[in-house]
């Protein structure tokens, strides 16, 4: 897959510094950071934890895991960011098996909010659509998109409701904001998807949560992959493991700086005052452990994808994860 250069919006946020020896060179490492949310970079920015790298970080905002895919792939980017089962679906769906070896992408940090209260995904339902149960989704018209856990959320909510994709109207849109925006706007009765572009819908009254991620069991992890080959650029790995750790220590500053974060979604982001205190109160996340723990729930969820037919190879997943950062990202309890 490719994508052209000159649709990445780039926030070349460069933070150069005197250069301990492993990073000394006459030009400094460039790390080019895919994200979803364009005011990731300037919360971060704001944090100041990234003041003094001996590497330059270069943002690029590109919407919907597809887009970060292709980004890798041709290697505009070095880590793009998507959901924990993104690449469940990639793998489960590659022309020939992955392997620790030849696997080309590889998760090194997976974070979310510890906040159960701020459910990171969420089937919603219209009030004007009459649904009482999951079954009642029967015959209903369901927006979604492909790729990373909102296609998950939505998978797996109509297995969980009995149905299959011939038992209602689906509708995919390109990615989560323009499916969000066709619920909102009455175009479609159901939508799976973050929670925060249809909350004001629910907050009305237009609409209610018929099921959230966490009781699918989908850990809903907000992921960095890193193409495998970054990974084995001594250099580039560890300027990314110290990058980690710096992101690690932006969640604290977020958490105690919330109205700032706020102000950046009001003002940067033109968001709603409602909308913009969701979005700073939603974003503080901490980075979980790759741990077999959830390896083995990830597993689960990739061989009921394989089962529904959702992807088409029975796959292991732990070629996937990379724990190799998780001293540097995960806070110590």
């Amino acid at each position: 897959m490719r994508i052209k250069k000159r649709f990445i919006a780039l926030f070349a946020t460069s933070f150069v510094a005197g250069s301990p020896a492993s990073f000394a060179q006459d030009e400094p490492l460039t790390l080019t950071i895919g994200t979803q949310d364009a005011a990731w970079p300037l919360i971060v920015e704001a944090s100041h934890v990234l003041d003094g790298t001996p590497y330059k970080v270069k943002w690029a905002v590109l919407t919907g895991p597809a887009a970060q895919l292709s980004a890798l792939y041709s290697k505009v980017l070095d880590v793009g960011l998507m959901g924990d089962t993104s690449l469940i679906i990639e793998q489960g769906n590659a022309r020939t098996p992955w392997t620790a070896e030849s696997a080309p992408l590889q998760i090194v940090a997976g974070w979310r909010n510890p906040d159960n209260s701020y459910p990171p995904i969420v089937t919603v339902v219209r009030k004007n659509a009459d649904v009482k149960s999951l079954a009642d989704l029967k015959g209903k018209t369901w927006g979604y998109n492909f790729g990373g856990f909102n296609y998950l959320q939505y998978v797996l909510s109509y297995v969980k409701a009995g149905l299959k994709p011939k038992d209602f109207e689906a509708v995919k849109f390109g990615d989560g904001n323009v499916s969000a925006s066709a619920f909102n706007a009455g175009q479609v009765a159901v939508y799976s998807g973050g929670f925060g572009p249809v909350k004001e819908a629910v907050d009305k009254g237009d609409a209610r949560v018929i099921i959230k991620s966490d009781e699918l069991d989908i850990p809903a992890l907000s992921v960095f992959a890193a193409r495998t080959d970054v990974l084995r650029d001594p250099k580039k790995s560890e300027a990314l493991g110290d990058f980690l750790g710096r992101l690690k220590n932006s969640w604290t500053w977020w958490a105690q700086n919330v109205p700032a974060v706020e102000k950046i979604y009001l003002e940067k982001m033109k968001q709603s005052p409602a909308r913009a205190k969701f979005s700073a109160e939603n974003g503080r996340s901490l980075f979980y452990p790759l741990d077999k723990e959830l390896v083995a729930r990830e597993q689960k969820i990739a061989d009921t994808l394989y089962k529904s037919g959702d992807i088409k190879n029975q796959i292991k997943v732990d070629v996937e994860f990379n724990p190799v950062f998780d001293k540097q990202a995960v806070a110590s309890h």
